[in-house]
């Protein structure tokens, strides 16, 4: 019986020392379920035990009962020797009656000790089972706030992963835009070089046609006023 009690306390002190609270990943999940599968065993052997108790209270006190019993036979018996003057039959059951009082109070003794680890076991067991209920309960509470969290992770998990795709999209584009405006400069340079060739050819054909020549005409203009 003290293996059971001893065992059962010990992991009913462990339990009380739980927070649901800590209750973080599966491994810790699984861990809570093997201690308190463990300590439901251990309050099913604690039962029964006392339910053995119980039965040792009982067989006990029909114990005592029968010994109750047999003094009132011999003591009636003593009655009648002495009445008879069987001094000699009286001492001998008075020897008796000397070993059955002996014998009943070992018992009561023994009636009183099992009574009281009857009453301390029964009111321990009943704080196992209560305080094994709020575990459960606490259990079922933390079963649901794990999957909330675990909700919750994943939902977080899929706003940074949908963050970091759009972010990835965002740095694409501008790269896009950059190598287009890249291209659109260039572009422009060209034909701006283009034309820039275009506008020399254009010159030199209408100087060689003697078509243009404006700073010629002009310097002819300058020396005729300076004669004049």
């Amino acid at each position: 019986m003290a293996t059971a009690w001893n065992k059962l306390k010990t992991l009913m002190r462990g339990q009380a020392r739980i927070s649901m609270e800590q209750i973080v990943n599966a491994n810790d999940m699984l861990l809570l379920d093997q201690q308190l599968y463990e300590t439901e065993q251990s309050l099913r052997d604690a039962r029964r035990q006392l339910a053995r108790l119980m039965a040792e209270e009982k067989l006990n006190q029909r114990r005592a009962d029968e010994l109750s019993r047999q003094s009132r036979h011999y003591e009636e018996g003593a009655r009648q020797a002495l009445a008879a003057e069987n001094d000699v039959l009286a001492l001998d059951i008075g020897k008796r009656l000397a070993d059955l009082e002996q014998q009943q109070s070992r018992l009561a003794r023994q009636g009183v000790t099992l009574e009281q680890q009857k009453t301390e076991f029964q009111a321990f067991i009943k704080q196992a089972a209560d305080t094994l209920k709020t575990l459960r309960q606490e259990q079922s509470m933390a079963r649901s706030q794990e999957t909330l969290f675990g909700e919750s992770r994943q939902r977080h998990q899929d706003q940074r992963g949908l963050a970091q795709r759009l972010c990835d999209s965002q740095h694409t584009l501008q790269q896009i835009q950059q190598r287009q405006e890249e291209c659109r400069l260039l572009w422009q340079s060209e034909a701006q070089l283009q034309g820039d060739r275009l506008g020399d050819s254009l010159d030199q054909r209408m100087a060689e046609a003697g078509i243009g020549d404006h700073q010629s005409r002009r310097a002819e203009e300058i020396l005729a006023g300076l004669k004049s």
